[in-house]
């Protein structure tokens, strides 16, 4: 689904991302995890089309992504978080959800003054499927509560709202774990799970925890300074003596 070929990217003279190459398959978790400044949120942002990369190139499914402006990714159904929340904080929940859908009829000038009934028609639908999205996640009691007065877990569970507003085939995680308490993080990947075998989505996670990588992701990618330094199973990896090695080091 997603595939990686020789990326780079630096900035001032320090290669950030130095010839990655890795492949994400459908339908799976797959976990990107390696010692603090080994480049994984760069390659978010490569892939997110926030970073235009230095060489290599990005595919996603058939299509070539790594000259895309940011705004058209998600239309080819690829979405992401982000390690911090980016909720619109004065907006409630629900109208949260309700803006993520791409392409409203309702954004068209003309369709606001000529096709009210359908903009309305298609207004209650997205409103719908938003509380079909809280319900799943377990926040219809925040629906009318302000995005801003969430605590940290409860905005997690927004950001991750927001990406199934737009029914992606696949997600980027970034550190859906900060910041959020060992129950609701059960809870979390819970969903995650539920998604990936009864929707048939793709996600492709950046943690810290390693137990939570450990116990969710198969395969997992291990990064360092720049470049794949390892892949394989939990089972694998924690046998891995350059992974040990590269973060007992702090190498990357």
């Amino acid at each position: 689904m997603l595939r990686v070929n020789d990326l780079k990217k630096t900035f001032g003279g320090i290669k950030a991302v130095d010839g990655c190459n890795f492949e994400v398959e459908a339908e799976t978790v797959t976990g990107l995890i390696g010692p603090n400044g080994a480049g994984k949120t760069t390659v978010f942002n490569l892939i997110s089309g926030f970073y235009p990369p230095d060489g290599g190139e990005i595919w996603f499914k058939d299509t070539r992504i790594d000259d895309m402006p940011p705004y058209r990714i998600p239309r080819l159904r690829l979405a992401r978080t982000f390690q911090i929340t980016r909720e619109l904080r004065k907006m409630t929940v629900i109208d949260n959800l309700m803006v993520a859908p791409i392409d409203q009829m309702g954004e068209k000038l003309w369709n606001s003054w000529f096709r009210i009934p359908s903009v309305k028609h298609e207004e209650r639908k997205i409103r719908d499927k938003a509380l079909d999205v809280l319900n799943f996640l377990e926040i219809s009691d925040l629906k009318d509560e302000y995005a801003g007065n969430l605590s940290g877990g409860q905005k997690k569970l927004l950001e991750f709202g927001r990406t199934m507003m737009t029914d992606p085939e696949l997600i980027l995680l970034d550190e859906p774990g900060a910041g959020v308490n060992p129950t609701l993080m059960k809870k979390l990947n819970g969903y995650i799970e539920s998604l990936r075998t009864d929707e048939g989505m793709t996600f492709f996670l950046i943690e810290h925890d390693m137990d939570l990588v450990m116990e969710l992701c198969n395969p997992i990618i291990v990064m360092s300074e720049g470049k794949k330094l390892a892949e394989g199973s939990a089972s694998e990896i924690k046998q891995n003596q350059k992974v040990l090695e590269a973060y007992l080091g702090g190498g990357g």
